[in-house]
């Protein structure tokens, strides 16, 4: 009888354990790159916890929020719309890319101007430009809208289109990354750079850059010069289920969901 008891308590005590090991395992938590956190995160996670049963807590806020909130231990994995700086590499970051992003020059519909080169965008985003009238426009101020500082797309600014040059002293900054479009919807004069996948305004157009459009396809063929890399995050090498997502992310599947709206890191 006694050993039936001592089973018994065994066999409890065990299912009683089960759930408190799993529970440490089901979760990972993202935060960082608005654009992964819109077009690309929410369909991972689902598709990667109907596999193996792990769910991903996903928040936004930006690059750099992102990859603080890694540092100080708060998440298991940031997004990144950018390169990691040197400082970030030697505190223990690692990146590992998912795919590349398309830059889009943003103006209205209304506006004549069909195409810029990257040095007439290089001295509109400075200043050096003010008014379409000497890029072939009409005779109006033209209003820079840029994204949020400590976003990974005012990163990809500066460093695919100023360069070495700073942002005007007179850029309108949008609150929020994925409202860029918005914001040049509400000013006939506005511009702004912004990822292709936020692009959704109805009364905004793309610009050609160089001549050569922005389009998934041109990017992966090397023709349009603005493409800003995507990357997830961890601190150290991952590890569990955490390499298990890294994995999933740039597999024949991940990468099928990254192509819906960026371009992967291999053409099919």
């Amino acid at each position: 009888m006694f050993e039936r008891y001592r089973l018994l308590l065994v066999i409890v005590m065990s299912f009683l354990l089960i759930p408190a090991v799993a529970s440490a395992e089901e979760l990972l938590r993202y935060a960082g790159a608005t654009t992964l956190q819109r077009s690309f995160m929410p369909e991972a996670a689902r598709t990667f916890q109907s596999d193996t049963g792990v769910r991903i807590q996903i928040e936004g806020g930006n690059t750099n929020p992102g990859i603080r909130a890694l540092l100080a231990g708060e998440i298991d994995m940031a997004g990144a719309g950018r390169h990691l700086t040197a400082d970030e590499k030697k505190q223990g970051l690692v990146e590992h890319f998912v795919g590349w992003d398309v830059l889009a020059i943003v103006v209205q519909r209304i506006n004549p101007v069909e195409k810029l080169s990257l040095e007439q965008l290089r001295a509109i985003f400075s200043g050096e430009i003010r008014n379409w009238k000497d890029v072939g426009g009409k005779d109006e101020p033209i209003v820079v809208v840029t994204s949020p500082k400590g976003s990974g797309m005012r990163t990809s600014v500066q460093d695919l289109i100023l360069k070495e040059k700073a942002f005007t002293a007179n850029e309108v900054v949008s609150g929020v990354v994925g409202q860029a479009d918005q914001q040049v919807a509400m000013f006939p004069a506005a511009v702004t750079a912004v990822s292709l996948s936020m692009v959704d305004n109805a009364r905004v157009k793309t610009l050609s850059v160089d001549g050569v459009a922005p389009t998934a396809v041109n990017v992966a063929a090397g023709r349009y010069p603005l493409a800003k890399p995507l990357a997830l995050v961890t601190r150290g090498q991952p590890k569990g289920q955490l390499q298990r997502f890294v994995d999933f992310a740039t597999s024949a599947r991940g990468q099928a969901i990254m192509a819906k709206q960026f371009v992967p890191l291999t053409q099919p």
